[in-house]
């Protein structure tokens, strides 16, 4: 009776068709917004480490170098580089200096991540009715309209390819833990029996995204292969459901794809394997030690504790208050000693479960580390979105039920604000300081097409610009001694800073009689930011006097 009583209530404020179809608008018109306030907006690409990234992807493409490529022509990746091999792709057709093609695999990953929550949300949750169909379309709402996704979307860094293997692998393994819990003595669900070769598909994609993980961002893998372990038993039933993703042979075939890259680096240059990779990207991060380690050291172990808590509620607002809302929900018992209340939901009870064992786990591992960031634990906010949604509409009071325009409203305001700060760029160190990078390196593109000589480059620091002149070349000062030691006339980009010697002008003479400088194009002035020069310079050099032609 009161099963019947709440379904009568449901469908009393079951939103009407133009409802239904408001929010269909919504989640997609959210995620346009944030592809055209992203590529339309101000360059961000010499933020958050971004020249690294794009310099390994022109380094594939200028000088071949893909197992490995390198910063500059000498600093080796210090990330696998599936994310690389997919931009490649990207930039040989759109150019070097497309922002776009450099940040493709994120956008389309971002994209992908929506569609993936969108389809499992209407799959699970449509046939259930009253406003289920709502779940996967407000799931894609949230998960486009928060900070972490808003800059991950379109940041040329692996973290949103990343988050779209393991969104993807999260889903393989909970819906096979699924199936495998209808044989009946792995728990029972209303999913139905099904095939075993759909099972072993399902299998198969799930070590594949555990590979491909592998290969954008390394030991990322683990929440993947914890989830399934724990998932055997808390959604197949019992610890031997593990034995349903055939890890038998998936395990060992991920570990080749992954392993094959890390060979192939060992036989490249061992030493970088060891010291950066191991030592400082991996070891040096989870104990707070070495140059890649926390500012505090291995203390961040437990003075940053909260750090992954605090950062999961503020980068996902509104939708991680409402995600803990579902878990509260979902975890509580109806009666003293009864089931908890997601038993008694079937399929979505599982997939609602899987949510926040996931969730759960992303946060407590990064937790782990003594290196902190808000952008490791993005691949909880797929399933925090559905979580999010399904309280919404089934979670008292059903404000997606009962106040529709709530949640499109809320995630509008969440865009427009991003939006604003997004196009004010306080991080900037001045006002246009992408566009005049950009200016310059079109205007500067443009000379050394027009006339192609060999280009060096003195004091430039470690940004972007060599990547937008299509160029991944050492920068110092032998390097550029050499080029015009040659006697032939060259390109040379010069960064200036206060310290002397100011200038390229200042320092050359110093160093090589002879040779004339001619001060070409000049960027803007700029203030310093990390790695940055003041202003940049393309000079001419060449002999001073024309070598005279040999007589006979």
């Amino acid at each position: 009776m009161a099963q019947g009583a709440s379904g009568r209530i449901e469908q009393a404020h079951a939103p009407s068709p133009a409802w239904r179809w408001l929010i269909v608008a919504c989640s997609m018109a959210a995620l346009l917004w944030v592809v055209m306030a992203r590529v339309l907006g101000p360059s961000d690409l010499w933020d958050q480490t971004q020249p690294k990234t794009v310099a390994y992807t022109t380094d594939i493409i200028v000088h071949g170098r893909w197992l490995l490529p390198r910063e500059r022509g000498e600093y080796p990746a210090t990330k696998p580089p599936l994310y690389n091999w997919l931009a490649a792709l990207a930039v040989r057709w759109l150019g070097c200096a497309s922002e776009v093609g450099h940040k493709l695999p994120s956008l389309a990953a971002m994209c992908l991540c929506w569609l993936a929550i969108v389809r499992l949300g209407r799959a699970v949750f449509g046939a259930r009715g009253a406003g289920g169909e709502l779940v996967g379309w407000l799931g894609g709402l949230a998960f486009a309209a928060n900070y972490a996704i808003f800059k991950l979307g379109y940041l040329a860094r692996p973290d949103m390819l990343l988050t779209l293997w393991l969104l993807l692998g999260w889903i393989a393994v909970t819906w096979l833990l699924i199936e495998a819990g209808d044989d009946g003595s792995l728990g029972a669900t209303d999913a139905g029996s099904r095939p075993a070769a759909r099972r072993r598909w399902l299998a198969a994609a799930f070590w594949l995204c555990v590979g491909l993980a592998g290969l954008t961002k390394g030991p990322a893998i683990l929440p993947l292969l914890v989830y399934a372990v724990i998932a055997a038993r808390l959604i197949g039933g019992r610890w031997r459901a593990i034995n349903a993703l055939y890890w038998w042979w998936g395990l060992p075939a991920s570990l080749v794809v992954i392993g094959a890259w890390v060979w192939g680096v060992w036989r490249v240059d061992p030493g970088h394997l060891w010291n950066k990779l191991w030592m400082a990207e991996i070891a040096g991060r989870v104990t707070g030690t070495g140059t890649e380690g926390a500012d505090g050291g291995p203390l961040e172990l437990l003075t940053g504790a909260p750090n992954m808590v605090v950062y999961y509620l503020l980068r996902f607002l509104p939708w991680s208050v409402l995600s803990i809302l579902a878990m509260a929900v979902l975890w509580r018992r109806d009666r003293a000693g009864g089931p908890r209340a997601w038993r008694g939901l079937g399929t979505a009870g599982a997939i609602l479960h899987g949510s926040a064992l996931f969730v759960v786990i992303v946060v407590a591992l990064y937790t782990l580390s003594a290196g902190k960031r808000a952008d490791y634990i993005a691949a909880a906010f797929g399933p925090g979105s559905i979580l999010a949604a399904w309280w919404l509409v089934h979670g008292r009071p059903r404000l997606a039920l009962r106040a529709p325009v709530l949640a499109p409203a809320a995630a509008a305001l969440v865009l427009l604000a991003l939006t604003l700060h997004n196009q004010w760029q306080p991080a900037a160190p001045c006002r246009d300081f992408a566009a005049n990078i950009e200016s310059f390196a079109r205007q500067a593109r443009q000379r050394l097409q027009a006339e192609p000589r060999p280009v060096a480059f003195w004091s430039t620091g470690s940004t972007h610009l060599q990547s937008l002149l299509g160029l991944n070349e050492p920068d110092g000062q032998d390097v550029t001694l050499e080029l015009i030691d040659r006697g032939e006339p060259c390109w040379v980009v010069a960064g200036q800073k206060r310290q002397a010697p100011s200038t390229f002008e200042g320092w050359l003479p110093k160093h090589r009689d002879g040779v004339r400088v001619t001060a070409v194009l000049r960027s803007a002035m700029m203030p310093r930011a990390v790695g940055w020069r003041e202003q940049v310079t393309l000079y001419l050099v060449e002999p001073a006097e024309a070598p005279t032609p040999p007589t006979d």
